[in-house]
This record gives C-alpha cells, structure tokens and sequence, in this order.
C-alpha cells in the first residue's frame, strides 16, 4: 500500500447542535472574531500545518477472500437510483410518528382546525472539520467560511489546533474558535488527547526528546497530565474526545516506551502491539477517570482509517476496542474516517481496493463496528484517495452512497467531512466547494439529502376527533395550530417511538 493509502488521515494533519434548514439560516453571515493569530514560524505549530508521510506498514493477511463481484456502472459500484432497502432502513431507524391534537380552552376536540409540522433541526449529527484559523481570524475567505458552517451543519471537529503540541503553543485560538461554534448551535467533538505521529507537529519537543531517549516515565507523566488538562479544560463544551487517534498506525509515543518490544516492520508480531499494549488502556482509563471525578457527560471514542477498503484493519481494530472495553472503559464511540479512495482492486481486500460502493455494501461495512457497545461514527469523510476517479460527478455519486449507507445504520449517530471546501482541505479535494467558492456537484447532494429528502415539512387539517399526524425525520420541529385565524406554537422534540404534542389555540 502507498503511504498516503495507510497513513492518508488527518492531516489530521489538517484537521455535535442543530442543522436547520437552508432557507432558515441562509441570513447568517457569522461574524468573524479577531485576534489569536496563528504564527507562521517554525516555532509556533499553527492551524495549517500538514503532516508528511508516514513509513508505509504493510498489513498482515495479505491473502484474502474475494468478495464475489457486484455488477456496476463505469466500473464502480456506484448506483444511481437509491437502494430500496436502503430506503426502507432509513424510513424504519430515522423517521416516527408526530402526533397533533388540538383542543378548545375547555378541552374539547376541535376538528378541521389547520396544523402545519416544521423541521428545525437533525438529531442525526452532519458535520465538518473546522480550521480554527480561518475561522477564527479576519478575512475575506474567512467571511464565506464563517457563513457556510453554520448554513450546512450542526457538528464540528477542529482539525489540527486541539492536537497536543498545538494547543500547548496557542490554546487561545483553540478556545476561540470552540466559544464561536458552540454560539453558531453546532456540537463540537474532540479531537485528539494524544496522537502518536512524530512528524506531524503533534507532540510537543521535550515529549519527542523523551521518544529518543526512551525515557517512559517522562513520556507517561507528560501524556497522562496532558489528557487531563486538555479534557478538563473544555468540560462539557466537548461532546467527546478521540482519547488516542489512529493507535492502529501511529505510535511513536509507544516506541518510546516499549522499545524493540514493538516491531515496527510488522508490528502485528511484536512482543507488545501497539493497538493493545497496556500503556492505550491507560491512556483510556485515564480520560475515564478524569470524566467521573468532573462529572462530566462526555463520551470517549477511537478513531482511525482504512476500515472500509482494506482487509488488514477488521481483526486489528476489533482486537483494540475489545482491549479497552475489557480493560480501560466501556467505549462510547468507534470512529471510521472513510477518506475513500478510487482504484482497481476488489473492495475489502489489501491489494489497492476500491471503495466506491453502494450504500448497501457501506451499511454491511459499518455492521463490523455495531456490537461493541458503542455508536458507530463516520469521522473524516472525503474523496481525495487513489487515482482513479472519473470526476467530481462520479465523487458526488459516491458520497450519496456513503452517506445513505451510513444514515439507514441505526448505529450511526454522525457523518463528518474532512474539510468542505477546497481552500481548506488538507488534499485541496474536499467534498463540497472549489476553492472559488463555487459548488460541486456534491453540494447538491449533502444539501438534497439534509435539508430536502430527509427534512420534514408538513400540514393539514384536524380529524373529528382533533388528530393529526405524520411521519418525520427524528429532530426538533415546530407545530403549529390554527384555529378561526388564532394560532399557537409549541417546540418538540421527534425521535425513537415518537411524540404527542397538544395544541390548544385561545378561541
């Protein structure tokens, strides 16, 4: 495998609220912030680093089972039409019933009365990578950056500015660009505690030093005190932390302490493997304990890649949630970044797969993940991997399988990009917008499917026994009664088994 097919995350490397329609918050023009610059000097890490590659690893399994061959257009596995039983799974896990009933001031039925059923905003969590700089600092890319977050999503992860050495050099603009997103009504995750890339500008210098010289305890001490800074900081701004990012892949933190325990060409076959050493399961029980003694309702999950086109990950990234839900804290999330690559080999193997899928073989994917205790989250969504794109309508194809796939899983709880737009994608080829600022073809898609086909807006008339009732997308809706021309408003909430809402306008 290349190096930028194992270790093509995050540049990350470069990089939970409501979405309310487009039409509702199309008027927000997001005002920027200012200070907390990011210093462009090599001594300051700044929000647009980007990470070098990593040594390529190459996986253990190498002969694997072929998956029989599904018949597709232009060669990929990328259907036009949506996938029936797809559709069904969305409607079962994703809609409920909303039940009206609208009395008179003396409780009695009023029949005929008008009702109209507004979505406000998704429980389902649509969300972006942010680069805290341009999000934060005064600009004229900024300003679109600024009105587009808001518009498209409820979600947000910082790319690059709460990873360690980054945020002990300038937590400020970390904290602004947090205070700014949670104003927006957008959830923020985080992302990361500890991530153990060595040339990535994610560990702090002394911690590196300490890497070299193989001094454990100055790496545990500095590590341990560091997840609890950083998750004590945020408190319960924070949704949930990726207590260690990419453990499968990187781990140098480890080298540090375990040594030629750790067979860094294979590391599969070492005396201590990386993804279930003692020291991950530390690290998890240390954010846990940190989480309890603040009483803090965060969730704590792990990350990392290749989960959906290769083989190799499927045994690896099991064994590492079964080793932390055994002996560190019950898992609240298993992230899969999906950074989806297009090349000629058979999906699900580790000779250069193909990922572009339907959304029925993304729903059967993403079943490895779902009986761990944990949801299932798609962390870093894009489609920059591998050569052999057709073009940006063959990528938008393959986003609306991805993110049909991911949405009729009852598992998922989240969809996230890497990136939006390309003037702030660690690939330059983020999903959403040319760096001009003008839409891709995918644009229509996330905005089809979010704020159209999955957004519900309805109305009618009471029966004669005061009823109304329709089937909606599970979120936050207004309902709306109106009787002899007086109306009255009340918030609710749709989600599993539905809701009732009683409506009495004074009449």
């Amino acid at each position: 495998m290349s190096s930028e097919d194992t270790f093509g995350s995050d540049a990350d490397e470069r990089s939970e609220g409501t979405v309310g329609r487009r039409s509702l918050l199309g008027a927000l023009a997001a005002a920027g912030l200012a200070g907390c610059p990011s210093d462009g000097g090599d001594a300051t890490a700044t929000d647009g680093e980007t990470d070098a590659s990593t040594p390529t690893v190459t996986p253990e399994g190498a002969a694997d089972a072929t998956p029989e061959a599904t018949d597709t257009e232009s060669g990929t596995d990328t259907p036009t039409e949506p996938d029936p039983a797809v559709e069904r799974r969305i409607r079962e896990h994703r809609t409920s019933e909303l039940a009206v009933e609208v009395t008179d001031g003396s409780g009695e039925a009023v029949a005929d009365a008008e009702v109209a059923v507004a979505m406000r905003a998704h429980e389902f969590g649509f969300g972006t990578a942010v680069n805290a700089g341009t999000l934060i600092e005064e600009s004229s890319e900024g300003d679109e950056y600024r009105e587009r977050i808001p518009e498209l999503f409820n979600k947000a992860v910082i790319e690059n500015q709460m990873k360690w050495r980054f945020w002990e050099s300038d937590p400020e603009l970390a904290d602004a660009a947090v205070e700014w997103l949670l104003e927006q009504g957008l959830d923020v995750r985080g992302h990361v505690c500890i991530w153990g890339r060595s040339d990535a500008g994610a560990i702090p210098s002394d911690v590196l030093t300490a890497i070299d010289d193989r001094d454990a305890e100055t790496i545990r001490r500095r590590s341990m005190d560091h997840i609890e800074e950083i998750i004590t900081h945020y408190g319960d701004d924070v949704t949930e932390w990726e207590v260690v990012n990419e453990a499968m892949h990187a781990y140098q933190l480890q080298l540090g302490v375990y040594g030629d325990d750790i067979d860094q060409a294979e590391p599969w076959n070492g005396a201590v493997a990386p993804w279930t050493s003692p020291l991950l399961a530390e690290w998890y029980g240390k954010a846990d304990e940190v989480r309890r003694e603040n009483d803090l309702d965060i969730g704590l999950g792990v990350n990392d890649f290749n989960q959906f086109g290769y083989s190799y990950t499927d045994g690896r990234y099991q064994s590492q949630i079964e080793h932390l839900n055994d002996d560190a804290v019950q898992l609240d999330t298993v992230g899969l970044q999906a950074h989806v690559g297009a090349r000629t080999g058979e999906f699900n193997t580790n000779s250069e797969p193909d990922e572009r899928v339907s959304a029925s073989r993304v729903a059967e994917e993403i079943d490895k993940w779902a009986d761990y205790g944990a949801s299932v989250k798609i962390t870093e969504f894009d489609t920059y991997n591998g050569d052999d794109w057709e073009g940006d309508e063959q990528r938008a194809r393959v986003l609306e399988n991805y993110l049909r796939g991911a949405f009729s899983h009852p598992d998922v709880e989240d969809f996230l990009m890497w990136g939006f737009w390309d003037g702030r994608h660690w690939r330059s080829e983020a999903p959403l917008f040319y760096e001009d600022w003008s839409e891709k073809p995918a644009y229509d898609v996330w905005t089809g499917l979010v704020f159209d086909e999955w957004w519900t807006e309805e109305s009618g008339t009471t029966d004669e026994s005061g009823a109304f009732s329709t089937t909606g997308f599970h979120g936050e809706y207004e309902v709306t009664a109106t009787v002899d021309g007086t109306e009255v408003t009340e918030t609710v909430t749709v989600s599993e088994g539905g809701a009732t809402v009683e409506l009495s306008p004074d009449v």
